[in-house]
């Protein structure tokens, strides 16, 4: 059967007068169910098709010889039309037959399973977000409500582990932690509570509510633990999402970090270098390279946190080379190197920071500690100049920052400008306008709901937009698309509040720096006029360096090749300054 001819099919299913729709159909409807037939615990099975009846030219499709359905209701004939539909893999026709079964108010006992059904089309489909309403419309009748209960807490988590921010999930998994739930979901079921349990209780203690945060973390401990060592869910379909997700790592991941949260630092530190452990590529096919990371970094900052800097450095350049947070890593590491004196590292650190490639990157504290490291090491000069090349880049991002958060406009507003900012082409790479919006989009609340907008869209423009115009123009087509709008809408809204918010605290953050910078460059005046002084009391110029103090000496992985302000890809983050090293003795005024 053809898919125009299928969705005909579906589409005739509300037109036929109930007595004869299963005549028009040319369907085998097999033997009923019995009405009381407790739910399975999978997917609950159709009766297998029968095949099908021939079927008259398409140009008169509902001239199809008469079939004998005494004794079967309207409902169940309809029910059995949109399971052929079904089997055949016809899933816009489904979608659309199961929905005009819930339009039909005369066959209310066929609402259930067209219910749970259309969401599982909708799934099939690949439009993710109809489809977790939908399974939320059948959760809402409660398990007393419908047979299909447990069976759409399932498909609810298997469309849910596609959607772009997972927040829904885990509002979801909130409101039915009471739910017996099968064997192969309740391991990522207590991943997905205990995230919820710590996401509040950080929310708690953030709020001052210290008692009450505790015992949110400590309920995100227990959910932890109870996931099983060696848990991992399901592959997604090739080109959906790639390998199994290793719930036990992610589950001691969660345990860290609320560990951390309640103070337990070392027990923090010995969860995050298990999931090292439970991530590693040699010994795992559950790597997640994103949680390994994430888990190098928070190693690094808690080494960091307690001056341990040889640590934090180590685990700082374990953390994969060009991945999501490598960045952010270095720029961390830049500190530590500063704190033990290896101002060459931390240097050649800054210098890959401001390489061409990350032109549109947003680390103004970069140039203050640049600075800094100059001026301690008597570099007046370059200090003044790194300086002045800071507040050059940055004092107009300030007075763009003060501008934005003036206005008076809808938040929407807000996120319209940030998604302008990051589909600007290459042309508009480091443009004051790009890099103010991408500031923004540094917060991964942010980041989060940017990336629902932008699944959301997909589904409106191909998962909906791109299919046949027959299914465009049904109405579980148009409902799904309004939703989406919708819920589009809100998201957008949210981004927004969230932009605006994000950008106010980045404004003051700047100003910070840009009078810390003021600072700075009144102390390296100050020295300079002290060095002037002290070359006129000894009658002669004053060199306040110390000689140089360079090796050419590398590891046996790299090779040694001179800076020539040209910047290459494979050369980011091994690069190292050739500085001299502090003020030379005896340059300094006695004191008065």
């Amino acid at each position: 059967m053809s898919p125009a001819r299928r969705l005909a099919l579906a589409l005739a299913l509300a037109a036929a007068p109930a007595a004869g729709r299963a005549q028009g159909l040319g369907l085998d409807l097999g033997t009923p169910a019995k009405k009381d037939a407790k739910p399975a615990p999978g997917t609950p099975k159709a009766a297998p098709p029968a095949a099908p009846a021939p079927t008259a030219p398409a140009a008169k499709p509902m001239a199809i010889d008469r079939i004998d359905v005494s004794g079967k209701g309207a409902g169940k004939e309809r029910l059995e039309a949109a399971r052929r539909l079904a089997a055949e893999n016809a899933w816009e026709s489904a979608a659309a037959a199961y929905d005009e079964i819930l339009r039909d108010r005369a066959i209310p006992e066929a609402h259930d399973e067209a219910r749970y059904r259309l969401a599982q089309s909708l799934e099939r489909l690949g439009l993710w977000y109809a489809a977790f309403a939908r399974y939320e419309e059948v959760l809402a009748k409660g398990p007393q409500g419908s047979k299909y209960y447990y069976n759409a807490l399932e498909g609810l988590f298997s469309s849910g582990r596609r959607l772009a921010n997972d927040r829904q999930v885990l509002a979801a998994a909130a409101r039915f932690a009471d739910e017996k739930f099968p064997v192969e979901y309740q391991d990522r079921v207590h991943v997905l509570l205990a995230r919820y349990h710590y996401e509040r209780g950080r929310a708690l203690l953030e709020a001052g509510q210290a008692a009450e945060g505790k015992r949110e973390l400590d309920a995100a401990r227990r959910l932890a633990a109870a996931v099983r060592p060696g848990a991992a869910s399901a592959a997604l379909s090739p080109g959906e999402g790639g390998a199994e997700e290793n719930l036990a790592a992610e589950a001691r991941f969660v345990d860290g970090t609320a560990l951390y949260a309640l103070g337990e630092k070392g027990a923090a530190l010995e969860a995050f270098k298990e999931v090292i452990r439970l991530t590693n590529p040699r010994k795992t096919r559950q790597s997640e390279p994103r949680l390994r990371e994430l888990a190098f970094l928070q190693l690094a900052r808690i080494h960091y946190e307690y001056k341990q800097n040889r640590y934090a450095i180590w685990y700082f350049g374990k953390m994969p080379w060009g991945e999501k947070r490598w960045l952010e890593g270095l720029w961390e590491s830049s500190w530590a190197h500063y704190r033990i004196g290896d101002y060459e590292k931390s240097l050649g650190n800054l210098l890959t920071l401001h390489s061409p490639f990350f032109v549109d990157e947003y680390f103004p504290e970069s140039y203050v500690l640049k600075a800094v490291i100059y001026f301690e090491n008597c570099r007046y000069p370059e200090a003044r100049a790194i300086l002045e090349d800071f507040t050059g880049r940055y004092e107009p991002v300030y007075r763009e920052l003060g501008r934005l958060t003036a206005r008076q406009v809808p938040a929407s507003t807000f996120y319209e400008e940030v998604e302008q900012a990051g589909k600007a082409g290459d042309r508009d790479r480091g443009s004051l306008t790009r890099k103010v919006m991408k500031i923004a989009l540094s917060d991964k609340a942010i980041e989060r709901l940017d990336a629902s907008i932008r699944q959301i869209e997909k589904e409106m423009d191909e998962g909906i937009g791109g299919r046949r115009e027959a299914f465009r123009q049904t109405p579980v087509a148009q409902e799904a698309l309004s939703r989406l709008k919708a819920q589009r809408a809100r998201l957008v809204d949210e981004a927004g509040a969230r932009a605006r918010q994000k950008l106010e605290t980045e404004r003051d953050e700047l100003k910070r720096l840009l009078e810390q910078a003021l600072r700075i460059k009144i102390e390296v005046s100050r020295k300079e006029r002290e060095a002037l002084e002290l070359s006129l009391a000894k009658g002669a110029p004053v060199n306040v360096l110390r000689a140089y103090r360079f090796s050419a000496a590398v590891s046996d992985e790299h090779e040694f090749w001179p800076y020539d302000g040209e910047s290459w890809r494979d050369e980011l983050g091994t690069y190292s300054y050739t500085l001299t090293r502090g003020c030379r003795p005896g340059t300094r005024l006695p004191a008065p």
